[in-house]
């Protein structure tokens, strides 16, 4: 792909060609701090700004995104260094925390880099004139089960896929993302919004304890009884306290009779689903069916609609589906449920639809195939409406998709937080989400990026009526001194207590500030 501008234009401008945040002396000693042999890091693990060999510096900067790529970064988001465990190492970034502070830079950490607005770089800091230290965890892949106790242990960089095709061994499941090559770390961090979140909660609500380093350059633990604060915080909003290093998760049962010892895999566990594909000329049927139908639908139910776009006719489509949490037990509630949709789908002309099982890969890997192109340029927002839904807001939402300008973009209307079991950050409760990706490969032309952009920005503007919040897990990237970032993302009450935690834990804001 051709590097043309930077179609961040506006956050480029607000950054100089190089950054300033360290005379050329202290930046000396901070490399050679991170050089020394003495340092719990390899040199293959640690880059440098500095350092000569740029195309290696960028590489470790890569992300699933082509909107902005690390060679056209502003200077404000091109950490100073980027460390890279290979494998686990409180102990060793603990010391890169400590020397990091040492010398006056912030601290960001990704655990795989796939969120949407670039937040461990464009939201490291606040302020021209400030450098950071990039921690990057992507490789820390390592999930290990107790099936006895129904829990296990998983680093951030773990992948959806690779924590639901582990645990579904022993007849176990996780709420774990829709795209299966999402890394848990931020999945888990700002919420969750994951598979079978309407009956066990979100991500988040299954979280039992992290252990995670904090801004004092030490390793806590905290649970529902050990760092109270912490723990409320960092389960819908992590990313401001510390560096999480791995997830302590509880596991629910995804067959009848889960196992001690792997007994299953993803291919052959069956999961109840009903499954249509509508053309343009159907889509106020659905989404009036869906308004009326997912309130009372049982909660073993996880129902959404997809907008989508044919590429061969470019014609608008709306994918819907519904499956079930607990295929071992399809209660008559659940199986009545699904009848209804079936019966309802086929009394109006469909393009596809199947009210035949799938399996649990396919619903684990179900999203993939949006993703799997690696040129994709992606600019996204998560909203939080409101329920019941409002037919105005509906007739909106097929609007502003007859101008979607590119055929890779898509929208989900899903269901959000709902009765959620436990007290997190994540907050919003009951709603649903609202996902718009404006997808697109860049051909080189600043105004085929612009043209993208503009539309999801016109999307988000006409949508703010019924717009209770942002879910801050797929976010725009972030412009310098917008105060307002991510207190869009939480209810005043919880961010007061986001606040408070805050100041306790990182007063001196070492990693990102929640401004």
């Amino acid at each position: 792909m051709k590097i043309a501008i930077c179609i961040l234009s506006v956050v480029a401008a607000l950054a100089s060609s190089s950054a300033a945040a360290m005379n050329p002396a202290t930046q000396d000693q901070f490399t050679k701090a991170f050089s020394s042999p003495s340092f719990p890091f390899t040199s293959s693990e640690v880059q440098f700004r500095t350092q000569r060999n740029k195309d290696a510096y960028y590489g470790a900067l890569k992300t699933f995104n082509n909107l902005i790529l690390p060679a056209e970064f502003p200077a404000t988001a091109l950490p100073l260094a980027i460390v890279t465990p290979s494998q686990a190492n409180n102990q060793g970034i603990e010391k890169a925390v400590k020397v990091a502070k040492q010398y006056g830079l912030r601290v960001s950490a990704r655990s795989g880099g796939y969120m949407s607005g670039y937040s461990s770089n464009m939201a490291a800091v606040d302020q021209e004139g400030e450098d950071f230290l990039l921690v990057d965890l992507s490789k820390l892949r390592k999930v290990v089960v107790d099936p006895k106790k129904r829990t296990a242990t998983a680093e951030p960089g773990a992948t959806g896929a690779d924590l639901a095709h582990e645990v579904i061994k022993y007849g176990l499941a996780f709420p774990s993302p829709h795209t299966s090559r999402v890394t848990i770390g931020g999945f888990l961090l700002q919420g969750g919004m994951g598979i079978g979140s309407r009956l066990y909660g979100t991500g988040v609500d299954n979280v039992i304890g992290v252990d995670m380093i904090t801004a004092s350059g030490k390793t806590v633990f905290a649970d529902a009884h050990t760092n109270r604060d912490l723990f409320f915080a960092i389960r819908g909003g992590g990313q401001f306290f510390g560096i999480v290093t791995r997830f302590h998760l509880r596991l629910t049962p995804m067959v009848k009779n889960p196992t001690l010892t792997p007994s299953y895999n993803a291919s052959t566990v069956q999961v109840d689903q009903v499954f249509a594909i509508f053309d343009r000329p159907q889509a106020n049927d659905l989404l009036s069916f869906y308004a009326n139908f997912d309130p009372t639908a049982p909660r073993a139910l996880e129902n959404k609609v997809v907008f989508v776009v044919d590429p061969p006719t470019n014609n608008k489509q709306y994918l819907f589906a519904s499956v079930s949490a607990v295929p071992f037990n399809s209660s008559t509630e659940v199986a009545q449920a699904q009848d209804k949709i079936t019966k309802w789908y086929k009394s109006i002309p469909t393009n596809f639809a199947t009210s035949d099982p799938t399996t649990y890969d396919g619903v684990v890997h179900g999203g993939d195939a949006s993703w799997a192109d690696s040129d994709l340029s992606y600019y996204a927002e998560d909203l939080w409406f409101p329920t019941p839904l409002d037919p105005r807001l509906l007739q909106v939402l097929i609007n502003q998709w007859d101008k979607v300008p590119s055929a890779l973009s898509s929208m989900a209307l899903n269901t959000g937080t709902w009765k959620a079991p436990t007290r997190s950050a994540l907050g919003f409760d009951p709603s649903y989400s609202f996902c718009i990706y404006s997808t697109w490969k860049r051909n080189g032309t600043a105004a085929w990026d612009e043209k993208n952009k503009a539309w999801l920005d016109e999307t988000v503007k006409v949508l703010k009526p019924w717009t209770l919040g942002f879910y801050a897990n797929e976010l725009r990237p972030k412009k310098l001194n917008d105060k307002d970032y991510w207190r869009k993302c939480y209810e005043k009450d919880t961010f007061k207590i986001l606040e408070v935690t805050k100041n306790r834990w990182d007063p001196e804001n070492i990693f990102k500030s929640l401004q």
